[in-house]
């Protein structure tokens, strides 16, 4: 039960940072939006999540000259801002694990990409539920959720207690940002 509740309590930062990003895109595309930010402001955002892990994601900005390149770059409307900032944070969020483990834990950088993709459809659907749950300050499919985060940890070598708040964070961020691409709200 400890292992959920951190796992909600985490999971409450992406949804709390979400509030507070921009809006963009009907079906936006997170590689396009995380190219169109500019490689000095990447790297901050990388920095800060390295520091402060999904803390990080409290302190995003998005001004309106940087949404006004967003939305050219990635030909998002107005009316799509709110989605495209959940995806630009989603996109940071698997970014800074990404690169967080591999600086602190020696996994190969893109193992996680290989382990999202080696899940069962029926796991990534469960990070999916739960990862939108928490976007909606709910915790439904916690217990799942926890399943699938310690089967990855596991699988890259690392302990599962306490909860790996970096493979948690990647696997619900690519859950998020697949199904604001997709249109899934």
């Amino acid at each position: 039960m400890k292992a959920i509740r951190t796992l909600v309590l985490t999971l409450a930062a992406v949804g709390l940072a979400a509030i507070a990003a921009p809006a963009l895109a009907a079906v936006p595309k997170g590689d396009c939006l995380w190219q169109a930010i500019p490689a000095a402001q990447r790297n901050a955002m990388l920095d800060n999540y390295r520091a402060k892990g999904l803390a990080s994601l409290q302190e995003v900005e998005v001004n309106d000259a940087l949404t006004l390149t967003l939305r050219r770059a990635c030909n998002f409307t107005e009316a799509e801002d709110f989605t495209a900032g959940e995806i630009v944070g989603a996109v940071l969020i698997e970014k800074g694990a990404d690169l967080v483990l591999a600086e602190r834990n020696s996994i190969a950088r893109g193992s996680l990409d290989k382990r999202w993709k080696a899940l069962a459809q029926a796991e990534r659907d469960a990070m999916t539920t739960f990862g939108l749950a928490i976007m909606k300050n709910e915790n439904t499919g916690a217990a799942e959720a926890l399943a699938v985060v310690n089967k990855v940890t596991g699988a890259l070598g690392l302990p599962t207690d306490p909860l790996n708040t970096d493979v948690f964070a990647y696997l619900a961020g690519r859950a998020i940002r697949e199904a604001r691409e997709a249109g899934i709200k």
